[in-house]
Parts: C-alpha cells; structure tokens; sequence
C-alpha cells in the first residue's frame, strides 16, 4: 500500500490528465495537444535594417580581471593583464515579419488512447486508495478523491470529437547581417562629430573628447548614420560607471547607485539595404 501511495503521490503533484488538459486551456498553452502540425511561412512586406551601436562604460582586458570588490565598484585588472583598446561595438541586422499558416487536428484517435489509458489507471488508483486504503490517513483520502474526480473528467475528455486547427499568426524575423561599423557612422559628442572607423574607433582626439564630455556632460551624446541620429542614453549611472573605470582616483565624486551598467547602446533603423552593402577592400 505505501507503494501505491507513493506513486499516487508523485501523479498528484504533476496533476492528472483532466487537470492538466484544464490548465492548457487556462494558460493558453492548449497548443501542446496538436497533432499532424503543418506550417507554412510568408514574408511579409517592409523589410527594415537597423544598427545598434554600443559604447561600453567599462575598461576591459586582454586578462580576464583578478579581482572584483563591491557591485557599486570597477573590477580590477590582475598582473600583467592590458587594456584593451577602447572601441565601440556594432551589430546590424535586418528585422522582417514572417505570416505564419499552421494547420493540425486535435483529440484524434491517439488523443482517445490516451485518455481511455489515463482513465483507467486513474480510476483503478482512485478506488484503491479509497476502498482499501487507510481511512484515518488524510494523505490516502485526499489522493484517492483527486484522482477518482480527475478520473471522472478524464472519461470527459474522450468524448471530445475531433478539432480541425487553423491559425494564421505573425512572427518577428530578425536576420544578423554583419558586426563591423559601417562607412559614415558617427558619434556626436556634444555638436562635434567623430568618425567611427569599421573597428569602433575613434582615434585619439575622440577618445579625448568623450572622457571629457563623461566627466562634465554638455549637449547630447548620439550616434549617426545616413542622416539618421539616435541619443544614446547616459544618466547617472552610466557617468558614474564611466568615471569609476576610467578615473578610479576621483571615485569619492561620483556616489553609490547600486550595480552600475558596463555599457551603454542606440538602435539607429534605416532603409533596407544601407547595411547590406559592405564596401570591398
């Protein structure tokens, strides 16, 4: 008898057949009872690429970093480890919906197997544990009555005819086309224009110009490409997380805003094709 309370037990907890069918139907997850699926995908047009540029806050190296101090804090380097150059990160990619036509067929001949097969385990473990079972254990009672309920339910659900499926959904396309910078971006720090070279760099002057504009920020800090500009978004956070890497002798200036982000990005759309054409060497 504790055998059969134990696996009356371990059903219990992954709820019945009945119970579970419910709950597809709750959760709207009653996809899971499909059989025979067929799908067919249709691009749909408006095909748009965009670029997301991102600069990170954090200095990072060559060596993974030694040591880590508080999460408000910048990780820091261990022996021998270098800096790796300051470079901003692109990746572009090229965003499309897709029409999805699914067809299938719900509660076939398998799904009457099933349910004639849960039917009667459920039905033979119900009556068991009521019938023979220890009536002064509350454990044998309240799993005996769950599954001669869900039993009853079970026997329910095989008297459901067949359901013919058809669905026409959207999806989300989203193509990676490349991951180096391309001709013409630039970032603007506060009215003056730097060109991004395809490995993220700025060059020296650029550089110079964004860790004075992180230090005392004027104007905006945005990022442009084929007359297209997006702001990149630099708050407390991120002027703090920028001058605790790259001026750990002024961290008492800057105060303790909880875990600081290691980068910072702008998502520039622009026409299908501007990123597609990557210029021959």
């Amino acid at each position: 008898m504790r055998t059969l309370i134990a696996i009356a037990t371990v059903l219990a907890t992954t709820t019945g057949c009945f119970t579970t069918w419910t709950l597809t139907q709750v959760t709207g997850t009653e996809r899971a009872w499909d059989e025979k699926v067929q799908e067919a995908s249709v691009p749909l047009p408006g095909v748009e690429e965009r670029l997301v540029v991102t600069i990170p806050l954090a200095i990072e190296y060559e060596a993974p970093p030694a040591t880590t101090t508080s999460s408000t804090t910048t990780m820091t380097a261990g022996p021998g480890a270098t800096p790796r150059p300051f470079e901003l990160a692109c990746r572009a990619e090229q965003r499309a919906r897709d029409v999805v036509y699914r067809s299938a067929f719900r509660y076939g001949s398998r799904w009457k197997k099933s349910t004639a097969l849960m039917f009667l385990a459920e039905a033979a473990i119900g009556a068991t544990l009521l019938l023979a079972g220890d009536r002064e254990d509350p454990r044998e009672v309240l799993a005996g009555g769950f599954f001669a309920v869900d039993a009853l339910g079970t026997a329910a659900l095989f008297f459901i005819p067949r359901k013919e499926i058809y669905r026409k959904d959207e999806k989300p396309v989203i193509t990676p086309l490349r991951t180096d910078c391309p001709d013409g971006l630039v970032l603007e720090i506060g009215g003056d224009s730097f060109a991004v070279n395809a490995a993220g760099r700025l060059g020296e002057l650029g550089e110079t110009a964004l860790d004075q504009w992180m230090a005392a920020p004027t104007g905006s800090l945005q990022v442009s490409l084929d007359g297209r500009s997006m702001l990149l978004v630099i708050g407390a956070n991120e002027q703090c997380a920028w001058n605790r890497a790259h001026h750990p002798e002024q961290v008492q200036a800057c105060g303790a805003y909880g875990v600081l982000p290691r980068a910072t990005s702008a998502s520039i759309a622009v026409p299908a094709g501007t990123l597609t054409t990557v210029a021959a060497d």
